[in-house]
């Protein structure tokens, strides 16, 4: 009789754990829920992806294939209308400029002529500038210039040779760049076109009328200091007097090559 009511218990019972381990699994499933409802309410929220950032998305994980449709750049906003982010390094307007510096005319073949420059000059913006000339010079005979007049009795009397220039020039900037020195600085530069009107005083005594035109660069060393080189061209007529004491009227043209330093001032003020 034991026996048999041991064998019903145990019956009835592994009939019942089935069902409380649902009921307990049920139970710890529903409190796993809550905990990670409220976890989702606690978390920010994540920024909607617009469909651009989707496309994007999408495109980025393709196979991270090459870029082969060029077709909207013809929507991208013309070159005249990009700005340069960089200031100049040394900005010309509503500024002066002072130049001393030497000079030597390199295309008389008879004379030696070298001097001092000086030249004072305002720049109405980053372009156009104004800018008087003075040049002072001294002149000497080469040698075979005394060949020919001790040997061949060759007087050189008909050739003139400027003794001093003043001028005004009107200057054109119109390229700006940079270049490297030996890889050690970065150098800014301007180079310039000019072209003027003045006076060139004559070893035959005269003030002849003279067509300046120069080219040059100026080299930013500072914020108000440039290193500076230009070929500088004068023409001009001079009456001479020849072996024959006939006075004639002759062209003649130097070539200058002039090298100093200038100073910028007031002080820059930039954009």
């Amino acid at each position: 009789m034991l026996n048999r009511n041991l064998v019903t218990a145990l019956l009835l019972i592994s009939f019942a754990a089935p069902g409380v381990a649902k009921a307990q699994a049920k139970k710890d499933g529903d409190d796993l829920d809550v905990i990670e409802l409220e976890l989702d309410k606690s978390a920010p929220a994540k920024p909607k992806e617009t469909p651009a950032a989707a496309a994007s998305s999408t495109e980025d994980t393709q196979d991270n294939k090459p870029l082969t449709d060029f077709k909207g750049l013809g929507t991208l906003s013309p070159f005249k209308e990009v700005s340069i982010i960089q200031k100049r390094f040394m900005p010309k307007t509503g500024r002066f400029q002072l130049f001393g510096g030497v000079s030597l005319v390199t295309n008389d073949p008879f004379f030696n002529t070298f001097g001092g420059v000086a030249k004072a000059a305002y720049f109405l913006n980053e372009t156009w500038g104004v800018e008087f000339n003075y040049f002072a010079l001294t002149t000497s005979e080469r040698q075979s210039t005394k060949e020919l007049q001790d040997n061949n009795n060759v007087k050189t009397e008909s050739l003139a040779y400027p003794k001093s220039y003043f001028g005004v020039d009107l200057m054109y900037v119109p390229i700006y760049g940079k270049m490297t020195w030996f890889n050690e600085r970065i150098l800014p530069f301007d180079l310039y076109f000019s072209a003027g009107y003045g006076s060139t005083a004559t070893s035959t005594n005269e003030n002849a009328g003279t067509v300046h035109v120069a080219t040059g660069q100026m080299f930013s060393l500072t914020k108000s200091l440039a290193f500076r080189w230009d070929f500088s061209w004068n023409f001009y007529n001079a009456s001479v007097v020849d072996q024959n004491n006939v006075k004639t009227t002759n062209s003649f043209n130097n070539l200058f090559l002039t090298v100093g330093m200038s100073w910028f001032f007031p002080e820059a003020s930039y954009r």
